[in-house]
């Protein structure tokens, strides 16, 4: 599923199974020290395609277990945001955290759904600011 600049893959079923023969095929090749032909299922090369795209027209991408513990330093980069502005997002409840001690913690998952929402958001306030712009200040209110 995308959303913006977003993509989330579930490994789960037929996907996972294509994904560890996949994995088995590209471990293979590691070792080969040669081209070697490698048949991709489908899916996997489709997922494998976006992440190469992106990671060309972006300059890199990020990727790790979506359970993976973040702090507000860490998910702020991901976000954009400072440290205080997400942890505003985590008291106000936008933002799932935890404690572990005193130190605030969020996965990456629940980062990467704010962020798509925030973005959706954004694009969408775009769109009506874009819609209901004043044309040159000439427009006569009805009278």
């Amino acid at each position: 599923m995308g959303t913006g600049h977003l993509n989330f893959e579930s490994f789960d079923g037929g996907l996972r199974r294509a994904a560890e023969d996949a994995l088995g095929s590209l471990r293979e090749l590691g070792r080969a020290r040669k081209r070697v032909p490698v048949t991709l299922d489908p899916q996997i090369a489709s997922v494998l395609a976006r992440f190469l795209n992106t990671a060309l027209e972006r300059g890199g991408v990020a990727y790790g277990p979506l359970g993976t513990e973040l702090s507000p330093s860490q998910a702020g980069k991901i976000l954009g945001l400072s440290r205080p502005l997400v942890v505003r997002r985590m008291e106000d409840g936008r933002l799932p955290f935890h404690y572990v001690g005193t130190h605030r913690r969020c996965t990456l998952g629940d980062v990467l759904s704010l962020k798509a929402k925030e973005d959706e958001q954004n694009r969408l306030m775009t769109e009506i600011y874009q819609d209901f712009e004043i044309d040159d200040g000439n427009e006569q209110p009805d009278q």
